[in-house]
């Protein structure tokens, strides 16, 4: 590709954006306060960060993770912020391996959970952890029934305590169905911050959401495009992301990738089109694809449509 270079680099400059919005300055704002807790003298505070898949919750708390990096002593590794994503099914043995794992624990995979958690907490106090950020916690409920439920929020619940650190609970939106559960823990996980996908819906929203996208379409670099922060094209976007972040920069990094293919470069509604069609909806037909002229402008919310609700 003989505009490969630029390519990478436009494609690298979509792909590490990051969009400074107002709800972002308020989990940011929560996450140093959390963070600039001395939980020795005080309560910690503890928040549930909510949001559908592909919203941006797991590149956000990654970032502030990389602010705060491991900090090498001469006698011990201090760990500010500790962060653990979790995986399918994750009992409460699993997740104190996991966590020691990330601690550097060398015997992280050996003992019995009641074993396992009074190591984690005492190395959690010996590492000095600040606050402890669980992503994907919706696992902690998709794994059995109430009973199973009910095991992991106790666990949970008094393995905050033993801490005294701050918590984040990070997950989509069933993951509230934790608190409801147990009562000590919704106490102590009062502050909910739920992050909405973007919508043209009203015109806040919609301002909002153009602006985002004339943020990615400053990352460009000079290429020829369309103005696809416009409103008529904004609301298109709309249909093809539903106005998830992950979404608008995967069909952008492609739709650069595209573009770059042609001999005379430039991102345009075809382009679009066709980069939806490989890499949000594949073999959509056109009246189903937001780019394409025949597109009948209802959401992709049926069947095996990309954006059709999820059993809960």
């Amino acid at each position: 590709m003989k505009n490969k270079p630029v390519c990478t680099e436009t494609v690298k400059n979509i792909r590490s954006s990051f969009i400074n919005l107002p709800h972002i300055k308020r989990i940011l704002a929560a996450l140093d306060r959390m963070h600039g807790y001395q939980c020795d003298s005080e309560e910690a505070e503890h928040l549930m960060l909510l949001g559908e898949s592909g919203v941006g919750k797991s590149t956000l708390l990654i970032r502030y993770v990389k602010k705060h990096p491991a900090i090498e002593h001469e006698e011990f590794t201090e760990v500010p912020v500790l962060y653990v994503a979790l995986g399918q099914s994750p009992t409460p043995k699993i997740l104190a391996n996991m966590l020691l794992r990330a601690l550097g624990d060398p015997k992280w995979h050996v003992g019995k959970e009641v074993e396992l958690t009074a190591r984690l907490v005492f190395l959690i106090m010996q590492c000095r952890v600040r606050l402890v950020i669980l992503d994907e916690a919706n696992h902690l409920i998709d794994r059995g029934g109430e009973k199973t439920l009910h095991t992991a929020a106790d666990w949970l619940k008094r393995f905050v305590d033993a801490t005294r650190v701050s918590f984040v609970l990070a997950g989509i939106p069933r993951t509230r169905r934790l608190l409801a559960t147990n009562d000590q823990l919704r106490e102590r996980f009062r502050e909910i911050i739920e992050i909405d996908r973007f919508s043209v819906a009203n015109k806040s929203a919609e301002h909002e959401f153009r602006s985002v996208l004339n943020t990615f379409r400053g990352c460009l670099q000079g290429l020829p495009t369309i103005d696809f922060s416009a409103p008529a094209i904004a609301r298109l976007f709309a249909f093809a992301s539903d106005g998830r972040l992950r979404d608008i920069r995967r069909l952008l990094v492609r739709a650069v990738e595209l573009a770059y293919e042609q001999s005379n470069p430039r991102l345009t509604d075809a382009i679009l089109a066709e980069s939806f069609r490989t890499v949000i909806y594949p073999g959509s037909p056109d009246k189903r694809n937001p780019f394409h002229k025949a597109f009948n402008e209802t959401p992709l919310v049926n069947g095996d449509e990309p954006f059709a609700p999820v059993e809960r």
